[in-house]
């Protein structure tokens, strides 16, 4: 890629990691931040104000570069696959900001709220960033699954995340709300592994030239990985006593997402809709 290419690329994050800011500063009322905080030695180094900039610059950039990676086997051409790439992230990302809920006790519209003002920016950033794509690269087709087929994948991620999760809670291996707000836990458990389930149906269909362990291992490691990875360091980048849990949450639900994804497309279930690609004339 050219270097005028990524100059602007690196603009466009700058312009949607000051959005969201704006935006946070806008929802002050709704903040999530607890009364008498316990920083971490980053934030009590650099200031909480820098961290926070820090940290939207590393999320942001983290979404960008798997765009990069990934925007020819998006399906759909040109503004299509930002809406498909930042629809996807912008669902994980706020449906994260929802387990505070029952991890924290804030209540729902204030996670809800603060959530919104990440995930607009960053389905902001995806539409931009596949402007600057347009005109050249891979057009995937995909012939849908059908009804049917897209409930039992969905079905396939909300059980294996909710199964791995609840693994994870009883052995005390990462915080939890399943003691003190057990309905909630359960809930928002099962529904974030329908809405990984949902960002698969977007993004997940990566190709037939690579294995499925090699597809299994991109959509998990990759796409959700990376951009799971980078939004919940935001505890551990500002707050003390998180890095453990924050870290063992990564490495679980990552490993879950692309046990998931094998067990949706593997032998066993099969669901293979058929893809289709063309290489569109441009520079890409």
């Amino acid at each position: 890629m050219e270097t005028g290419k990524w100059v602007k690329i690196v603009a466009v994050v700058v312009v949607c990691v000051l959005f969201d800011i704006a935006l946070h500063l806008v929802t002050n009322a709704y903040s999530t931040m607890p009364e008498n905080p316990n920083y971490s030695m980053v934030a009590e180094l650099l200031g909480t104000e820098i961290t926070v900039t820090l940290w939207a610059l590393l999320a942001f950039s983290g979404a960008a570069y798997v765009h990069c990676r990934i925007r020819n086997a998006i399906p759909g051409e040109g503004v299509r696959k930002g809406v498909r790439y930042g629809s996807a992230i912008a669902l994980i990302w706020l449906f994260a900001m929802l387990e505070g809920v029952s991890l924290f006790g804030n209540p729902i519209i204030n996670e809800f709220v603060v959530g919104l003002s990440d995930a607009i920016p960053v389905f902001l950033m995806a539409i931009l960033l596949s402007f600057l794509s347009a005109g050249g690269g891979e057009i995937v087709t995909v012939q849908p699954l059908n009804l049917r087929q897209q409930i039992v994948a969905v079905s396939i991620f909300a059980v294996i995340f909710l199964i791995g999760r609840y693994a994870a809670y009883i052995m005390g291996v990462i915080l939890s709300g399943y003691q003190t707000s057990p309905l909630y836990t359960f809930f928002w458990t099962l529904l974030m592994g329908a809405c990984i389930g949902v960002v698969c149906m977007l993004l997940g269909n990566i190709g037939d030239t690579l294995s499925l362990e090699r597809r299994a291992a991109k959509f998990g490691f990759l796409i959700f990985g990376v951009n799971w990875a980078t939004f919940l360091l935001f505890m551990p980048l500002l707050f003390s006593g998180y890095l453990i849990d924050v870290l063992s949450r990564i490495v679980i639900d990552t490993l879950l997402v692309t046990i998931g994804y094998y067990l949706t497309f593997g032998p066993g279930i099969g669901l293979r809709p058929e893809l289709k690609a063309s290489r569109k004339m441009g520079s890409s």
